[in-house]
């Protein structure tokens, strides 16, 4: 029997290989030869004709280990959808000699003890909503609330509620720092712990996770991008934090959006999606507008404190004083709350003491040697800092260019 097997590695096309046994089935996981080394490989198509040439045999078949159709069907479609090699993405699956080398120990079944939560009024309400709308439709539901409205604790019981039905849950934050705080949070609610995916967890823990998410056993993960990709067989529900976050974009080798991904893979799935933002992105929102994605809204905070008063100053009606940095009416409140004893906190968005250095003689600023760009002084450091390669050089006052002493002056917010 022959059979087109993907490699694991950046190619797009097939491999033909034969094989003895003629019961093999798509998505098998197989070792072969691949030139002069052994890879890992997938089944993706069976009973294929004989080639003309001569081609190899599969080495080894390895038992137990197999991709099902949804999972070989969101494979094809990320290498579409994002024209890379079907190899490539195959290892976005982590399907390694590694991972299928894997020994189960032993495991002691841990029962969640649940805590009990009283969700007010507006989250019971959300709560109810997502419910009913999971009862009658598969489309993604978007969970937005203002800023300490509950939103985790609403979902929370959702996860609650898959727990208790055995079912898999996939927690998906933009950065693994959060995943702490999220862990300790988990932990305390639910009297488990939960697993955690992503790049430094130790290569045991990761065939431990990798396993029973394909093994369909119940567990909940938080994890970053990369977690999506995990063989889930029994997948009830996925929540994606943030999910207006930029982090959820893959920059380098495939690029995609896992936020796009986890939308696709759960309708492939036919399992509930919550998506979970104070504020939506425009993709999102436009999704909601076009009526494909559902909306459930809390709108007050859970400590039942009024939201802040929130002002925009318009520059270009309130012109700025000359040197001033900071119009006249921030630097009234600044004031009014100074005499009232209260404090007051500026976020600047940006780094550096000043940004703009200047020869009063010629002109001169200083300039990045290696690209070019102005060099910003940070002062805690007595350094000039490039924000666009992170070259540093000595901080100067005397110019460079026309020698005239003392005539760099540093200017600008910081």
């Amino acid at each position: 029997m022959y059979y087109n097997i993907i490699v694991a590695r950046p190619f797009d096309q097939v491999f033909t290989y034969e094989d003895d046994d003629s019961l093999l089935e798509i998505g098998q996981v197989v070792i072969v030869p691949f030139g002069k080394a052994m890879d890992v490989g997938m089944i993706i198509e069976s009973d294929v004709k004989k080639p003309e040439y001569k081609i190899k045999k599969i080495d080894t078949i390895i038992s137990g280990v197999k991709l099902n159709k949804t999972n070989i069907r969101f494979l094809k479609w990320v290498s579409d959808y994002t024209l890379a090699p079907l190899g490539s993405v195959l290892k976005l699956f982590t399907i390694n000699k590694d991972i299928i080398a894997y020994q189960q120990d032993s495991e002691s079944v841990i029962n969640p003890v649940f805590k009990s939560t009283v969700l007010n009024e507006e989250q019971d309400r959300a709560k109810t909503d997502i419910i009913k709308i999971q009862q009658n439709s598969n489309k993604p539901i978007v969970l937005e609330g203002v800023t300490g409205s509950g939103k985790t604790e609403v979902y929370f019981d959702l996860i609650e509620l898959e727990i208790k039905q055995s079912k898999q849950v996939l927690i998906m934050v933009p950065e693994i720092s959060l995943t702490p705080q999220f862990e300790n949070r988990f932990k305390e609610r639910f009297g488990i712990d939960i697993d955690i995916w992503h790049s430094r967890i130790t290569p045991k823990r990761r065939k431990e996770i990798w396993h029973k998410c394909y093994q369909g056993k119940p567990i909940v993960i938080i994890g970053a991008r990369s977690s999506l990709f995990l063989p889930f067989s029994n997948l009830g529900l996925t929540v994606i934090d943030e999910e207006h976050d930029s982090s959820y974009k893959q920059e380098d080798n495939i690029r995609y959006q896992a936020r796009d991904l986890a939308v696709v893979k759960s309708n492939f799935e036919k399992n509930k999606l919550i998506l979970a933002s104070a504020t939506p992105s425009l993709e999102t929102t436009n999704n909601i507008n076009n009526n494909k994605y559902h909306r459930v809204f809390l709108s007050k905070q859970y400590s039942g404190l009024p939201l802040p008063e929130i002002s925009l100053v318009d520059l270009s009606k309130n012109k700025l004083e000359k040197n001033q940095w900071i119009s006249s009416l921030l630097k009234k409140e600044i004031e009014n709350c100074l005499s009232n004893q209260e404090q007051a906190l500026i976020f600047l968005n940006r780094r550096g003491y000043s940004p703009l250095s200047l020869c009063v003689e010629c002109g001169y600023r200083h300039q990045c040697t290696q690209c070019s760009s102005w060099l910003v002084m940070h002062q805690q450091k007595k350094r000039l800092l490039c924000h666009q390669c992170g070259s540093i050089e000595e901080m100067t006052f005397d110019c460079p260019k026309c020698l005239a002493k003392e005539s760099i002056k540093f200017i600008g917010p910081g």
